[in-house]
């Protein structure tokens, strides 16, 4: 039986809006007409979870994120139509809390904090019973898509979100620096801030707060300074958590690096299959099975980083003594919903076909499997492919690429390249086994972050998930040729031999339908452009419209509220190259082109 016949018996899997029911063992969305349910595996409370939970971000009191007004107006900061104005994905109907999905609530006691255990009025505890409710960002928040299709508004849980980060931190400060200058919004910020303890002790206390809160976001802003703009769809998820982990060792501003790789959010169902995770495989997936459950050690060392690269906070402290190794770092991550939200994950099935769409084409689509078993899938496993116990990708390394195959470098090169000041690191050793020195890859100094935080918050599994992490060492340096500041680093990532994370992860395309845009760096808007040669593809399109097209297999592109543009006058733009993945794309018939497509919708 081939593949496509397999899945034509398989059980929907597709989420679309707002709860219809709070069912306790089958999750359970309709649409806005109320007329269709279809499910991803997940029950209500999976999804709430997945929602919801806090795993340590801190952005800011949520008493503060309340009362904050736009930089523009008197109208709340926190408005959720504002928010999804910004990508985010509104919460659905029925649901207890008006905040989009994945703006999850932290209480834990904060008193060793620096950043984030404020203080602003007297007599405020920090315990953990007592401690004040801040609001952060989970998984969700990046990792949610909705999908429009004449008048229905769908949810995709797993899958890539529209979210532009860039404009929403940007709108953010502006807005804190705004409220902070202006008198009438420092007034109304302060009363609402300070209701029932509005004193003049206490409003001194507030701004020094305030001030504290501001100017570690204005350093975190230019420590990621780049004129390149993400739009819609796409973060530098890898160039904000390495430059945070630079200021948690106490980095200066010039320290940083510009965050100017940016990539689409990952889509996430069968993540925990796979060996290597990230577009460029630069962390490992490692799991213990034990009695009764599997504890995935790697996800939850991967995980930390990415809680203290998006608000979360983490002590550095000299290690001077075999004992200071053995305490390891405080930080703000919460291990155990880590360790929980990972396994809920594993229960995430991939998204169907949904049938509010127009119907596969079951005869092209059987076509297009045959071409596909062809020329797909030795890199991109189909499931009758895959092996219990084996990984479910294929790494592609640079150097093992041709011309115009090679997509964009620059996520996996920065990833490789970056440097920086150990600050109290230095002295401490790397994932390797290395010492660190006064400066080291900044992977590196992230590596051993994690592990001495997650040392510090459960120190009976660090030991096994040490290696699970970044473990790259400090290579040459080569002269940057004139005019070019980068050509030096884009030789190195080039050239250099046996580094696993200098290429890009093919994986398995299960759903591959709800995660456009495409290409590692969102710069190809649907499946059939995909198949073109590169010189045929958009060299502009509009992002930000969730309005599907299912014809072509991704957004629409036009009415989007961001103009990426992937080619200038000059050739490719770095960063939003749509150039490589051809495969001998310019070979294909039109018939062959859409029959792949017609195939790739019933993944």
């Amino acid at each position: 039986m081939t593949h496509f016949a397999r899945h034509l018996t398989r059980r929907p899997a597709f989420v679309i809006v707002a709860l219809c029911g709070m069912l306790a063992t089958a999750s359970c969305l309709r649409d806005a007409q109320g007329d269709e349910t279809v499910a991803q595996g997940w029950t209500e409370k999976n999804r709430f979870d997945w929602y919801w939970a806090t795993q340590g971000s801190r952005l800011m009191p949520e008493d503060w994120f309340t009362a904050l007004e736009r930089a523009d107006s008197a109208e709340p900061f926190s408005d959720v139509s504002y928010l999804t104005s910004f990508g985010f994905v509104a919460p659905p109907a029925g649901s207890d809390t008006d905040r989009p999905v994945g703006f999850a609530i932290d209480s834990q006691a904060d008193a060793i904090f620096v950043n984030s255990g404020l203080r602003w009025y007297e007599g405020q505890q920090g315990g953990e019973t007592t401690a004040e409710r801040w609001i952060g960002l989970n998984c969700a928040a990046c990792h949610t898509a909705r999908i429009s299709y004449e008048g229905r508004d769908m949810i995709v849980d797993g899958g890539p979100s529209l979210l532009d980060f860039q404009s929403f931190i940007e709108a953010l400060d502006q807005a804190l620096e705004t409220t902070r200058s202006e008198t009438g919004k420092w007034e109304r910020f302060n009363a609402a801030v300070l209701e029932g303890k509005d004193t003049a002790a206490n409003r001194a206390l507030l701004a020094s707060a305030y001030d504290d809160l501001l100017e570690w976001q204005r350093k975190t802003d230019a420590m990621n300074e780049t004129p390149v703009r993400y739009g819609y769809g796409r973060l530098d998820a890898v160039g904000h958590i390495f430059n945070k982990i630079l200021m948690f060792a106490g980095a200066d501003v010039q320290d940083g690096n510009p965050a100017n790789a940016p990539v689409s959010y990952p889509f996430i169902w069968d993540i925990w299959r796979q060996d290597r995770v990230q577009w460029n495989g630069v962390a490992s997936n490692s799991r213990l099975n034990l009695p009764g459950d599997t504890l995935e050690y790697g996800a939850l060392g991967r995980n930390a980083g990415e809680v203290m690269g998006v608000f979360g906070e983490v002590l550095m402290i000299p290690q001077t003594s075999a004992s200071d190794a053995l305490k390891g770092y405080h930080s703000s991550v919460r291990t155990n919903n880590l360790m929980r939200l990972e396994q809920v994950l594993q229960t995430l099935d991939a998204p169907d076909w949904p049938a509010v769409f127009p119907e596969i084409d079951t005869d092209l689509a059987a076509t297009g499997e045959g071409l596909f078993r062809d020329r797909c899938a030795n890199c991109h496993l189909l499931p009758d492919m895959q092996q219990e116990g084996a990984p479910t990708e294929r790494m592609v390394s640079f150097r093992d690429t041709s011309a115009q195959d090679l997509t964009d470098i620059w996520m996996a090169c920065n990833a490789f390249v970056r440097e920086g000041p150990s600050g109290p690191l230095n002295g401490t050793r790397d994932n390797n086994g290395t010492l660190i020195g006064a400066t080291a890859p900044v992977a590196n100094l992230l590596g051993a972050t994690v592990k001495n935080a997650m040392i510090g918050a459960k120190g009976d599994i660090v030991a096994d998930a040490i290696p699970t992490f970044f473990g790259i060492r400090k290579r040459p340096v080569v002269e940057a040729l004139p005019l070019d500041p980068r050509a030096a680093d884009r030789m190195r990532c080039m050239t250099e031999p046996d580094v696993l994370i200098l290429g890009y992860k093919a994986r398995p395309l299960d759903g591959i339908w709800a995660t456009a845009p495409y290409l590692h760096n969102g710069s190809v808007p649907n499946l059939y452009e995909l198949l073109l040669p590169a010189s045929e593809r958009s060299t502009s399109f509009t992002v930000g419209n969730h309005e599907y097209d299912p014809v072509n297999v991704g957004y629409v592109t036009t009415g989007g509220g961001f103009t990426l543009e992937t080619r200038d006058g000059t050739g490719v733009i770095e960063g939003n190259s749509n150039a490589g993945h051809e495969y001998g794309a310019q070979g294909f018939t039109e018939e062959q082109r859409r029959a792949l497509v017609e195939f790739m919708k019933s993944l």
